[in-house]
């Protein structure tokens, strides 16, 4: 017989003493209420003497020690105690955690600064980084609003793109719509949030279908896109609209994410793009648990890190990283005697050694390998003495191979019934988590013909039940069984190792068979990736569901699962696939091309797109989207602007669209010819024909439209004015001709901005921007609506409306890009709304300071880098105004630096002039000032024509000019002085309400000169009177200083001139430009 160990050789003491001993380790509600796993001994250990058996046997076969017997049972005490467990020597990162929930929830109540809280869990598998995670759940549970969800990626669905975020939103919209009845306020709040991206979102959280309801329209109108990039931009912004709607309900709002080390780049992508939501003000924690022996310096998830840590401070982000390792041999004691309700650690020492030298000190492996040991009968809890008994020897020899928990939990697997091995495989081949209904459905069609001993009414719920007693399932929600670890699900999907291929291909095959449609698209990667893990057949039934499920992916802007199912769609295509399968084909070769292009595969893409090309049965209607594939390299990735506009005028040639007159010499007269024809036709259409116009319908002129859009752009970049002109001219012939299409709108608004800037008819101009905002308001299609919006008002109605009235316009261009992913026009949208036109508007230069840094952040988030340099070029003019800089005069600082400033573009030179000129004006050195406004010229309105700020730096080059002009008396700042008053006049009498107080500063100083200062005060009056009627706060100031000049040099009047610096302080002071106060009063 073997020794026992030390707490097996005491068995002199009687049953109530035993119980007497350890009863200070229980409560009455621990032993009677409390509800844990359990891993009870079948049958009495036959490891126990012969003699302890004998005397455990009589003390039962009294009716009071049955009864006792019977007690003890029910108290549980003969159980391993894992709740009693807890997280044992994890208290130090434990404690970590809970700070960081109080920390954010101390800024709900604004004890603290508001930030998001990002926290990494990571460390070896099965050490407890889920487990750490969720005893946040306790404090949760007592904030009213607050919610805590849960996702996890999955090895084997890695193709899965926003797996585990959409689960994350799924539990929350679900609880939602299960509070819908008694508070349906929320979700139609929610939807309302939303709008019509709700059904964007809906394909990857089906929740959000229940939500919006039957009864509302389905399409998002955003869908007509011919960037690539845009949709997954329209991705990450719908997410970031659900977030922010859903936080308004649900603060604090905590996401778990489990296995971030699978993550796919679409889902980092979009957690990055909801942690720097510098706008979403609700307090909200996201948690990621990875495995840190996974992620080495090349990891997506490194880069991704990197990129967050960067940006931490700009985004108000709290980081913090949790490292949680395996235990040591004194940790593993405790847990050891926590599991057995032991106090003295001296008796399982010997125990914990042999536990640790198995596992290696891994928490879920050791609890895991104690189970086994029950289970095993090498540990067993003896009733007559109330105490665990074990021999160390014994369990040394006998878990020799216990190597790893999945084999150990494959061991303990195999022990069950066939039918119960089977429930397992098919579970683990449904994911991480799976309902109930599909592998019921998989038993019924599946496991009959496995098996004859098997039956169809089998209870599959009831196994089920028994699978989650054994501790390898979870229900975390009604209708859910997930696993309790991966490692289990692991260890069930290599039971049948050598059948897995088959065997997943059989699974699919009965899903993509008998699922209801609705379900089948909600599970269409599950189930794809089931068939292609199997031994698939070359079958066209199968290429057209690969290819089902690359739009899917390509509907979502999840490029990389895209190709796959792409790739896998074309082996599966038989070798006659062009002539026997001509539109599957020519489909899967075109979303090829499109999403290769995506991920920058550019040969791929080549490959795809010179397949089509090469088909002589493919019609150019059919080539499109590869034409359209090659014009984006062309234009995009290699900035090839002539190339492109050569590719643009082929296409278009084969679209029977001539653009280029023969000979090409002519193109000048052409283009102004074009110019003069369209500009009649057009403002000779009443604008009620386009309140409801007719939609462009047949495909080759909406192919020739998006074409003739493109040859638009790559013009324009290429500063080839004619080809611009001639383009746009034909787009709104075809339009007016054959109806409007998704490019209409942009191509008005367009030819009003030619008609101001090459013709200077405002008044036409002008009508053309209304005409193209209603043709806007008219598509389906909202893609151009930021286009439309921001070229309108920017360009055109800025020059006939007061600038007042284009805020709201600016603001909804921001929206509409953003929703639609047209960032770039969203992003000029956004920094014209909140920085550009408030400066230049007088407005308080402290609002304006205010919003810098969080559209800076929103720029440099979209990576659109003219956007991030112009506006740090005007927060830094800011800056120096507001002498929260060391210099004035000079373009540099902290937030721009001028002297490094490398200038690459036109547009370059003009804006970052334009900036510099405000400050010599605007700090008083009007000789400087002079200078560059002589060596700019009219650079400006040549690089960006018609744009609004153009007017005013026209406006700053007369100031100069005229100061000079006044001071010296010489020709050239006098001519070119007069020039620009002649010029604002022209804007003036056309009917621009923006410029009548630069008219009349600039016509008191030309009256200066003239020497008729009766008309010059009466000038210099109006002037000041019209910009503090407007809120021109600043240029009240400016208009000031040049009326005390005039008053100071020419009247000899030190009184007013003194009294009208007074002013100037006074405006300025209230614009908030203090360095120019200080600068003024050091003048007195």
């Amino acid at each position: 017989m073997p020794s026992l160990c030390e707490e097996t050789k005491d068995t002199e003491h009687t049953l109530s003493e035993e119980f007497t001993l350890d009863e200070g380790n229980y409560s009455e509600s621990s032993l009677l209420d409390i509800s844990f796993r359990e891993a009870a001994p079948k049958r009495t250990s036959k490891r126990v003497s012969a003699d302890i058996a004998a005397e455990i046997t009589g003390r039962l076969m009294s009716p009071m020690r049955r009864r006792e017997s019977k007690a003890i049972q029910e108290l549980t005490i003969n159980k391993l105690h894992y709740d009693s467990v807890g997280l044992v020597g994890r208290e130090k990162e434990t404690q970590t955690l809970h700070e960081c929930l109080s920390r954010l929830t101390a800024s709900m109540e604004g004890i603290e600064p508001r930030k998001k809280e990002l926290i990494y869990i990571k460390g070896y598998s099965g050490v407890g980084k889920s487990t750490m995670a969720k005893t946040l759940e306790k404090p949760m549970s007592k904030l009213p609003n607050g919610i805590m969800v849960r996702g996890k990626f999955d090895q084997n669905d890695r193709d899965e793109p926003y797996a585990a975020i959409a689960q994350a939103f799924g539990a929350m919209c679900r609880k939602v719509n299960r509070t819908a009845k008694q508070n349906p306020v929320r979700a139609e709040t929610i939807v309302s949030k939303l709008g019509t991206e709700i059904y964007l979102l809906a394909k990857l959280i089906p929740e959000l279908k229940e939500m919006a309801g039957p009864n509302r329209g389905r399409k998002s109108s955003f869908s007509d896109s011919a960037d690539y990039d845009a949709g997954q931009k329209r991705w990450k912004y719908a997410f970031r609209l659900l977030t922010r709607a859903l936080g308004s309900f649900f603060s604090p709002m905590i996401i778990v994410l489990d296995d971030l080390q699978w993550a796919d780049v679409s889902s980092l992508e979009v957690i990055d793009f909801l942690l720097s939501d510098t706008q979403n003000e609700n307090a909200m924690m996201v948690i990621g648990c990875y495995r840190s022996n996974e992620v080495n310096a090349a990891h997506i998830l490194t880069d991704k890190m990197n990129e967050l840590t960067d940006k931490k401070d700009s985004c108000r982000i709290n980081l913090t990283s949790i490292t949680v390792g395996s235990f040591k041999v004194a940790e593993v004691n405790k847990i050891v005697m926590a599991l057995l309700s032991l106090d003295d650690e001296s008796k399982t020492q010997a125990l914990a050694n042999l536990c640790f030298k198995r596992t290696n000190g891994n928490p879920f492996f050791l609890i895991e390998f104690m189970t086994m040991l029950v289970e095993e009968e090498l540990l067993v809890f003896n009733i007559g003495l109330l105490k665990w008994i074990w021999d160390v020897k014994a369990i040394e020899n006998a878990t020799v191979s216990t190597s790893n928990v999945v084999h150990l939990l494959q061991a303990k697997m195999r022990k069950m019934s066939p039918k119960a091995q089977l429930l397992l495989e098919y579970a683990a081949c449904l994911g991480s988590s799976f309902a109930p209904s599909t592998i019921d459905l998989i038993w019924q069609k599946h496991a009959v013909s496995y098996s004859q001993s098997f039956h169809v009414n089998e209870d599959v719920s009831e196994m089920l039940i028994a699978l989650v007693g054994r501790n390898f399932l979870e229900i975390p929600e009604m209708g859910v069984y997930r696993w309790v670890h991966d490692r289990v699900q692991e260890a069930a999907l290599s039971l049948g190792e050598a059948r897995k291929p088959s065997f997943q291909f059989e699974i699919g095959s009965i899903l993509y068979h008998h699922l209801e449609m609705k379900q089948l698209d909600d599970s269409l990667f599950d189930v794809v990736n089931l068939i292609n893990n199997g031994n698939m057949k070359r079958k066209p039934e199968y290429a057209v569901l690969n290819l089902k499920t690359a739009e899917k992916a390509l509907g979502i802007s999840a490029f990389r699962s895209a190709s796959k199912y792409v790739e896998m769609g074309i082996q599966l295509l038989p070798t006659s696939k062009w002539s026997s399968h001509k539109e599957l084909t020519l489909r899967l070769y075109t979303i090829g091309a499109e999403v290769e292009l995506a991920l920058g595969n550019t040969e791929v893409m080549e490959k795809y797109s010179d397949e089509v090309l090469s088909q002589q049965s493919c019609t150019t209607l059919d080539k499109v989207p590869v034409y359209t594939a090659k014009f984006h390299k062309l234009s995009n990735v290699d900035l090839k602007y002539d190339d492109t506009i050569n590719f643009c005028l082929a296409v278009l040639k084969e679209l029977d669209i001539s653009v280029v007159p023969s000979p090409a010499i002519l193109l000048p007269v052409k283009a102004l010819q074009s110019l003069l024809s369209t500009t009649h036709l057009a403002k000779n259409t009443p604008k009620e024909a386009f309140m409801d116009p007719p939609v462009m319908a047949d495909p080759k002129h909406k192919a020739a439209m998006l074409f003739l859009f493109r040859l638009l752009y790559a013009s324009y970049l290429s500063k080839n004015d004619f080809l611009l002109i001639r383009s746009t001219t034909r787009m709104v012939k075809m339009t007016l001709k054959y109806g409007v299409s998704t490019m209409a709108g942009p191509a008005f608004a367009t030819l009003g901005l030619l008609i101001i800037a090459v013709l200077g008819d405002f008044k036409t101009g002008s009508y053309l921007a209304e005409c193209a905002l209603l043709i806007q308001k008219a598509l389906p299609s909202k893609y151009g609506e930021a286009n439309t919006l921001f070229a309108s008002y920017n360009f055109v109605l800025s020059w006939t409306k007061p600038l007042q009235s284009c805020y709201a316009p600016f603001q909804q261009a921001y929206v509409s890009g953003m929703r639609s992913g047209n960032t770039e026009y969203s992003m000029w949208a956004l920094i014209v709304h909140h920085v550009f036109l408030p400066y230049h508007m007088g407005k308080p230069l402290e609002l304006t300071l205010a919003n810098c840094p969080t559209c800076a952040s929103q720029t440099q988030e979209v990576r659109q880098q003219d956007q991030t340099l112009f506006l740090k070029i005007f927060w830094q003019v800011i800056l120096n105004l507001m002498g929260k800089s060391t210099e004035t005069k000079r373009l540099k600082g902290d937030i721009f630096d001028g002297d490094e400033f490398v200038r690459t573009t036109s547009l370059h030179d003009a804006v970052y002039n334009h900036a510099s000129l405000d400050l010599l004006m605007f700090f008083g050195d009007y000789e400087e000032g002079a200078k560059l406004a002589i060596k700019v010229g009219d650079a400006y309105q040549k690089a960006f024509p018609g744009f609004l700020l153009g007017m005013i730096e026209q406006f700053h080059r007369g100031v100069c000019l005229y100061a000079m002009a006044r001071r010296t008396g010489k020709r050239k700042y006098k001519t070119r002085a007069a020039a620009v008053l002649k010029t604002i006049k022209s804007w003036m009498d056309k009917g621009n309400p923006n410029v009548q107080h630069f008219h009349s500063l600039l016509a008191a100083e030309q009256a200066a000169l003239n020497k008729n200062n009766e008309a010059a005060e009466e000038l210099y009056q109006d002037a000041i009177r019209t910009a503090a009627r407007n809120g021109s706060l600043h240029h009240a100031g400016l208009i000031n200083e040049r009326y005390a000049d005039f008053a100071r040099t020419v009247l000899k009047d030190e009184e007013e001139a003194k009294h009208r610096i007074a002013e100037a302080v006074r405006f300025y002071t209230a614009w908030g430009a203090e360095a120019k106060v200080e600068m003024l009063r050091k003048e007195q």
